[in-house]
């Protein structure tokens, strides 16, 4: 009895105090759900090309759909280039996503793809995102995927309804702006990506002061009749792909900071970050810092316990130190006056991870 109010005492201790900074009043932000043709066109060829991430598909009717339609193109230019890219430039997982959201409906650019805008990751060679989105456009039109996406669209339109349901009942988005102390306008986007099954991806758009943030969420759960189904549960996955899109930007302005603590916790936990596809140390840092504050969100939303919980899940993935790095958080939550936004913290979390990785292993 004793350990079990003990373990209260602590939880309330390491997560109470983010429970009323939270809380302040403000307008839901509108939220764009939808299967987005970009998206998916673009799964539908790294699939193709023979990437994983993009053959998890647990939808049986569709993914049949998809290979009985697009099988016949496995050799067309634009898969033969993304299995080039995969496989001399590690293209693969978020890359694609992050090209994708850069094109219209159409397949035309949103803004020039040459130079590379800073959104699109490095890993797409300075032209090589220009000639891939050329070569998609031929494939759609070769592949009739108009006509495709049209004869699915009670599936996409099943997909966007129930996934439209949970957010509202389960997301708070507003928390983005209050917690990150946003001022620029952001429109949020939840894209069902159909093939990825549990591969998840969170990338973004800019123009000017506008910015499009998308969580590109995979379909891993469906119902008896192969529907897709969206739980409560997919939700601090939800946050967890829109919070690199806020905290992304602010890791990249301090690179030089992080890098020397990066490295070392790279090193230090390899093994475990490369089973999950993380193969650079900025990419630990990234998701360090996401996690985090997925632990914050759900010390907010969902009470401490769910927060505790969610630090041990992360703990089992290897991020060890995400229950330290959220602490560190709560000093931010608790003086917004010093802090006004996260980017003003940032030195702090440079400090964090520098102090952390000082330490005998």
């Amino acid at each position: 009895m004793r350990r079990s109010i003990f373990t209260v005492i602590l939880v309330l201790g390491l997560f109470g105090p983010s429970l009323a900074a939270q809380t302040r009043p403000a307008t839901r932000p509108a939220i764009d759900v939808r299967v987005d043709p970009r998206v998916e066109l673009v799964c539908i060829i790294f699939r193709l090309a023979g990437n994983q991430e993009y053959s998890r598909g647990k939808l049986p009717n569709y993914v049949r759909d998809v290979d009985e339609r697009f099988g016949p193109l496995a050799e067309h230019p634009v898969v033969q280039l993304a299995r080039k890219l995969r496989n001399e430039r590690s293209l693969g997982f978020d890359a694609p996503m992050s090209l994708a959201v850069h094109l219209t409906d159409d397949i035309g650019e949103r803004v020039p793809l040459v130079p590379l805008p800073a959104e699109v990751d490095t890993r797409w060679p300075a032209t090589g995102a220009r000639l891939f989105a050329k070569e998609v456009k031929d494939f759609a039109q070769k592949a009739r995927f108009a006509e495709f996406l049209a004869s699915h669209r009670a599936l996409y339109d099943l997909a966007e309804a129930r996934m439209r349901k949970t957010l509202e009942d389960h997301a708070r988005l507003e928390w983005f702006a209050q917690y990150f102390g946003t001022r620029s306008q952001v429109r949020f986007h939840v894209v069902p990506g159909l093939l990825n099954g549990g591969s998840c991806y969170g990338t973004r758009f800019q123009d000017g002061e506008q910015q499009d943030m998308y969580c590109i969420l995979g379909v891993w759960d469906a119902d008896q009749a192969g529907m897709p189904r969206f739980a409560p549960s997919v939700i601090p996955t939800v946050i967890h792909e829109f919070s690199h899109s806020h905290v992304n930007p602010l890791v990249n302005r301090r690179l030089a900071d992080f890098e020397r603590s990066g490295r070392r916790l790279f090193a230090r936990s390899e093994q475990a970050m490369r089973r999950q596809a993380y193969g650079q140390w900025e990419t630990v840092i990234y998701e360090s810092l996401v996690r985090a504050t997925v632990v914050r969100y759900r010390s907010a939303h969902d009470g401490p316990f769910a927060a505790m919980a969610e630090v041990m899940e992360q703990n089992s993935r290897g991020f060890v130190w995400i229950g330290e790095l959220s602490k560190l958080l709560d000093e931010y939550e608790s003086d917004r006056k010093t802090y006004p936004d996260f980017e003003a913290f940032m030195p702090r979390v440079v400090e964090f991870f520098g102090q952390y990785t000082s330490r005998k292993p």
